[in-house]
């Protein structure tokens, strides 16, 4: 690159460097007295007891919270595994209440930013590391606030490497600390916090996710109530009285409002305004065109802040916004699915090697899980997915049975994708009790023979 071509830097009036952009000096335009560039962007860091006050008061900030967490839980998961096993593990799981407890953990590190459910196991030293075979006893929900993160591990060869290997738990209230190994707990770090210091004990957290949403939220609620008191202004009576300058100017007050209030009352009890034949009287209604639109943009901006469609939020469909909603469910339902997949999996990954082992004696490499859709298809739908399958497998077939794919293979290949997707209940119990098409008698090389 010659001299010439290398870029220029461009400073302003006062030195201050700027970058590439546009600039109108006439305007004021990306120059210093431009008024947008003094907006800066700045942390209204609320406190604990501020962000719980906002979750009682506010329904859209309970949503917010609660809305997430619930769908992520709702369906669970299904486990892999023979049924005598699954029946162990998931009596297992009933008897810690560990979804429910997830998902209060979920709501408590969406309001505070942290949380984490410390795993009480049968007489175990807490300063020591949980292993999979220790029989746990119960789970206990914790705020953040009710632990201190200790020494961050600085050795890259750790496994905790950027996070406290231990935490302290205030016991009894009075300021008593146990110390408690990081294993020993289940950790809900909240909204994550892009360039937080993986040196410091602020990293162990995220962010509430009512912080970025405070002033989506407040301009919504703001925006309710104000409209809601424009309802008791929506009829004003206006009284033209005679004289009424002269009897201020004689303050005459009291005789004003003891005419107002009797007026007043005899428009209550019977309907009918008695006034003086120079007075004049008339009433004045507000019109409230274009407040369900505006009100809709707010609705809108809210779903945008918190990133829950407007469908979820609000249970509907908001007036003047066009379009089903489905398509923003779908990435909804994504997200969801990821908070499954990172934050409840990865929290809850040792705990779940503890229950496997105390529910089955041992830990079988083949055992895992699946989280449950949390879309289920319609009626419609299905029996297209259904007409799907049976033309690819009649595709795959030929023409004459077997000469693309052995019938038997692409028989099981079948069953196994029908049970997954759940067309046709019932399938698998009666594969199971009748054989699959290559254990029926007669079955030979794709025909049976009788």
């Amino acid at each position: 690159m010659t001299a010439a071509e290398k870029p220029r830097l461009r400073y302003s009036s006062d030195g201050v460097l700027i970058g590439d952009g546009l600039q109108n000096i006439v305007a004021n335009l990306g120059t210093s007295r431009d008024k947008a560039s003094h907006t800066v962007y700045v942390a209204d860091n609320l406190t604990s007891e501020q962000l719980v006050n906002m979750y009682r008061t506010s329904w859209l900030a309970a949503a917010i919270c609660d809305y997430p967490a619930e769908d992520a839980t709702r369906k669970w998961r299904s486990w892999r595994a023979e049924a005598d096993q699954i029946t162990k593990i998931e009596a297992e799981e009933n008897r810690l209440g560990l979804q429910h407890k997830v998902q209060e953990a979920l709501i408590a590190s969406r309001i505070l930013g942290g949380s984490a459910l410390y795993i009480s196991a049968e007489n175990q030293d807490p300063t020591q590391p949980l292993k999979p075979g220790d029989k746990v006893n119960s789970l206990v929900l914790l705020g953040k606030d009710e632990l201190a993160a200790g020494e961050i591990v600085r050795d890259i060869t750790s496994p905790y490497y950027g996070k406290p290997e231990y935490y302290e738990i205030n016991s009894n209230g009075k300021g008593s600390r146990v110390r408690v190994h990081a294993s020993r707990f289940a950790i809900f770090t909240g909204r994550r916090v892009p360039g937080a210091g993986v040196y410091t004990a602020s990293a162990v957290w995220g962010d509430s996710a009512l912080q970025s949403t405070l002033s989506a939220i407040k301009s919504a609620d703001t925006s309710v109530a104000n409209i809601s008191s424009l309802i008791f202004e929506a009829n004003v009576d206006v009284m033209k009285v005679q004289g009424f300058a002269e009897l201020l100017a004689q303050h005459q007050d009291e005789l004003i409002l003891r005419r107002a209030r009797l007026q007043a009352a005899m428009k209550g009890i019977n309907g009918m305004l008695m006034i003086d034949a120079q007075d004049d009287y008339e009433k004045k209604s507000a019109a409230f065109a274009g407040l369900e639109s505006l009100m809709a943009r707010f609705f809108e901006w809210v779903s945008g802040a918190s990133r829950i469609p407007v469908t979820r939020l609000f249970g509907r469909a908001a007036a003047a916004l066009s379009g089903s909603g489905e398509g923003d469910e779908r990435v909804y339902y994504d997200r969801v699915s990821d908070i499954q997949s990172q934050d409840i999996a990865q929290a809850i990954s040792l705990l779940d090697e503890c229950i496997i082992t105390q529910a089955l004696g041992d830990r079988p490499a083949e055992i895992y899980y699946e989280w449950t859709p949390l879309r289920q298809r319609t009626e419609a739908e299905s029996a297209e997915m259904f007409g799907k399958y049976a033309s690819a497998a009649r595709a795959l077939a030929g023409a004459n049975a077997g000469e693309v794919i052995p019938v038997d293979a692409l028989s099981d290949a079948m069953v196994n994708a029908l049970t997954e997707i759940g067309v046709l209940p019932g399938l698998e119990a009666a594969v199971d009790r009748y054989g699959c098409l290559a254990e029926q008698d007669g079955f030979v090389g794709g025909e049976n023979e009788i």
